[in-house]
């Protein structure tokens, strides 16, 4: 009889220790899971991709009927994203038009990214429709709105902490009036001295530009936002490395180029101490102003995978945003 009670005694012990032990590894593998999750996975939608790009590539200069339509059209995409969006019109000359959206537009905070959609009028480039120069740019923001809708229409606008900005620049490139090769960007310009956000409620504005020619590589134009560059370069080899990007080349490079910047719209923005990423290569393309920046000579494992790091760094720093997030140069 003692020993039956013995074997029962002994074999509840072992029971007791199995379902503790059971306990024990779920608990390490939720907090395992919590520790290294994953990288957020976004399905990519390259019909809307291309779709966009197509709308866009016309020739565009301000005052032209290609300019009028792909304004509109940047509206109207904005607006069914569940963007709230508003047009800047001014005058200089001629009547140009920047175009914003925003999630949370009255959010104290906002991560700001930004392009050019028009086109330069060149006589010498008939038919120029800035591919690299706007264009995929203005795509690539779009459709990073689209894949990433769900989380910003359910997620990002529960919070009050942070809202997210597109702007699309009207008047950077010059008119056939101003001085050759002039740097008049007459958009960002307006957009600043106007403040159609307030600056200081812009913790980091991201100027992109000359996107999706071979060859290119990516370094931190501004020691403010190295680290931003940085995340850049981890996110780029998580996402190579988890098999969701094209076969192409490193974009990003952990390099400082500090002392040289092709000029672009973060300018305006870098003299009012905004701190500032500028999502270009460190040389023109090849085909830049020319007739052949166009569909054809784009290089598309790296439109494609600059599509894929910009939603997922957007996404990052969105989603992990608290309020002693600042890398402005004054604080």
């Amino acid at each position: 009889m003692a020993d039956r009670q013995q074997i029962h005694v002994s074999m509840f012990t072992w029971i007791v220790a199995g379902v503790c032990l059971f306990y024990l590894l779920i608990n390490f593998l939720l907090m395992h899971w919590v520790v290294v999750k994953p990288s957020a996975r976004f399905t990519n939608d390259e019909n809307h991709l291309n779709a966009t790009l197509a709308m866009i590539l016309k020739p565009r200069w301000t005052g032209s009927l290609g300019h009028s339509q792909v304004r509109d059209f940047l509206l109207q995409e904005l607006w069914e994203l569940g963007f709230h969006t508003e047009r800047d019109e001014f005058e200089d000359g001629v009547a140009f038009t920047n175009v914003m959206g925003t999630i949370n537009p009255e959010a104290p905070n906002f991560l700001l990214l930004c392009c050019h959609y028009d086109t330069e009028y060149l006589t010498n480039a008939e038919g120029f429709v800035g591919a690299t120069d706007g264009a995929v740019p203005c795509a690539i923001l779009l459709n990073m709105a689209k894949t990433l809708g769900p989380y910003l229409r359910e997620e990002l606008r529960k919070r009050m902490d942070i809202g997210l900005a597109l702007v699309f620049f009207d008047g950077h490139e010059p008119m056939p009036s101003d001085p050759k090769d002039s740097n008049v960007l007459r958009g960002s310009k307006r957009f600043v001295e106007m403040e159609t956000l307030p600056l200081e409620s812009i913790e980091v504005a991201i100027a992109l530009n000359f996107i999706g020619a071979p060859a290119q590589a990516y370094m931190s134009h501004y020691d403010s936002t190295y680290g931003l560059h940085n995340r850049m370069t981890e996110i780029e080899l998580n996402l190579r490395e988890s098999g969701q990007l094209a076969q192409c080349h490193l974009l990003f490079q952990k390099l400082k180029d500090h002392d040289t910047d092709l000029p672009d719209d973060h300018y305006p923005f870098l003299d009012e101490g905004v701190p500032v990423m500028h999502l270009a290569p460190y040389r023109y393309p090849e085909v830049w102003h020319t007739a052949a920046d166009n569909a054809a000579h784009l290089h598309w494992p790296t439109v494609l995978n600059m599509n894929s790091i910009i939603r997922q760094f957007v996404y990052e720093y969105l989603e992990s945003h608290d309020d002693d997030t600042t890398f402005r140069v004054d604080s």
